[in-house]
């Protein structure tokens, strides 16, 4: 559970956001009942703890840490968690989402292993989370978002374990060493402009190479570049002319907030606007086949 001054901070950091960004009114009025829900989550660990070979083994092979932990799908499908999905579910039907809709009625009538569907979004296995949202004709995108979202207190929390004991300095991959999952952005760090790629849905930050495509590992340097505002010198979009993958970045000088994530994500959305625009994407790769 995340402190309260972290949540009013969080809360103020949006407020903001439609004082300078009124069109962002809508997907703020979400945030804003979305994050304090996740940020008071209590997640159940399921007495994972840190064996320095055990993860260093993993992370050689290029394994997520959470990844193949978990016994049985009761250890992911916990009563919070289930809770939690519940509960997005419902706002996400308040906004008009007739797929949540759906999934409420279907989990509360028996027709959806919500332990499985969970188990399967923590790996990122999109091949079961489509066939679960074919069977039920729901939109994967919806499926995936409410997951992803519920997994995310329990997914800070291992990762706020992991990261103070290890530096995941070897990882050098594109995709989370905890979670799986891919960044939601980049960071170039410091006088010497370490590149760090952050994982949205638990915070945790590595290093990676600033000359090489986070999606598919291209180092080609003329299929390698950028595209920024003048304007605005502490934030661009990396992108790759390869496989037209794309990931914003901002020059900082700190790591930023793993709380504040999504709201530097939401307030840099004219940087999505320009990479689409301009053709690229943020592709979906399957992490363990990159």
């Amino acid at each position: 559970m995340i402190a309260v001054q972290t949540i009013d901070r969080v809360l103020s950091a949006l407020d903001a956001l439609t004082d300078t960004n009124p069109d962002f009114e809508k997907a703020v009025d979400f945030y804003e009942e979305l994050l304090p829900l996740l940020y008071g989550a209590r997640p159940t660990l399921d007495g994972l703890t840190l064996n320095r070979d055990w993860a260093k083994a993993k992370l050689s092979e290029g394994v997520p840490l959470l990844w193949g932990e978990f016994a049985s799908p009761d250890a992911v499908g916990t009563e919070p968690n289930i809770e939690l999905f519940m509960t997005l579910c419902r706002l996400a039907t308040e906004g008009g989402s007739d797929s949540a809709e759906v999934l409420m009625r279907t989990f509360l009538a028996g027709g959806l292993d919500l332990k499985l569907t969970l188990t399967h979004a923590l790996c990122l296995d999109r091949s079961a989370l489509s066939e679960t949202a074919r069977s039920l004709d729901v939109d994967l995108a919806l499926l995936e978002s409410v997951a992803r979202y519920t997994l995310s207190p329990m997914a800070w929390s291992y990762s706020y374990a992991f990261s103070q004991a290890l530096d995941f300095k070897d990882w050098g991959r594109g995709y989370c060493p905890v979670c799986g999952d891919w960044p939601i952005l980049s960071e170039l760090q410091g006088r010497d402009k370490v590149r760090r790629l952050r994982c949205g849905r638990c915070g945790a930050g590595w290093k990676f190479s600033r000359l090489q495509c986070l999606w598919c590992n291209n180092t080609n340097k003329k299929e390698l570049s950028f595209l920024y505002d003048p304007a605005v010198v502490t934030r661009r979009v990396d992108v790759c002319d390869y496989c037209h993958g794309y990931i914003k970045t901002f020059i900082t000088f700190d790591p930023l907030d793993a709380e504040l994530l999504a709201v530097h994500d939401l307030e840099t959305m004219a940087l999505d606007h320009t990479a689409t625009h301009a053709g690229y994407k943020r592709p979906f790769r399957q992490p363990l086949q990159q």
